[in-house]
């Protein structure tokens, strides 16, 4: 019988633990969302990238711990960006999941991303985009998060804080 140090199997548990949401995302890569109904897409404006300008709307109620669809239309048609990046909250990207933004199937210049949004949201939070071109150089961006979303600030209190509400 081979025995396995239990830190060993905590290792490799994590590994394959934190491997999943990896291939979630490979999942989700280049299907069309036009056969999904995420509500209402919403218009939150326009970034620009070099010559390049990225119309960016969100679909749906922007919830804390919840999944939020955001579409992303690239006018003029020029070279697509080596990768975009999507995420709210801070710039520094602390406490935030960083989603990319995958082109859509038949759909030149449509791209799309499910960002994953922070439990409890910080205070001040926007959508923030780093925006990779062809020739390596990163624009990073952000817009306002749609007005009337259940978007609750971070009051910086949190469960076991040392006292309850």
């Amino acid at each position: 019988m081979i025995r396995i140090p239990a830190t060993l199997s905590a290792a490799v548990f994590a590994c394959i633990a934190l491997s999943a949401p990896l291939t979630a995302a490979d999942d989700h890569a280049g299907h069309d969302h036009t056969k999904h109904n995420h509500g209402k897409a919403v218009a939150l404006g326009e970034v620009k990238a070099g010559e390049q300008r990225l119309l960016v709307s969100g679909s749906g109620t922007v919830a804390p711990g919840k999944s939020w669809p955001v579409e992303l239309h690239l006018k003029p048609d020029l070279p697509a960006p080596t990768a975009i990046r999507l995420w709210v909250g801070l710039e520094t990207g602390r406490g935030s999941v960083k989603a990319r933004a995958e082109a859509e199937k038949n759909a030149k210049g449509e791209y799309a991303a499910h960002v994953e949004i922070p439990n409890p949201i910080p205070a001040d939070s926007m959508l923030w985009l780093s925006i990779e071109s062809a020739n390596e150089s990163v624009l990073k961006t952000s817009l306002a998060l749609p007005k009337g979303s259940s978007v609750k600030s971070d009051d910086g209190h949190h469960e076991g804080d040392g006292h309850k509400h």
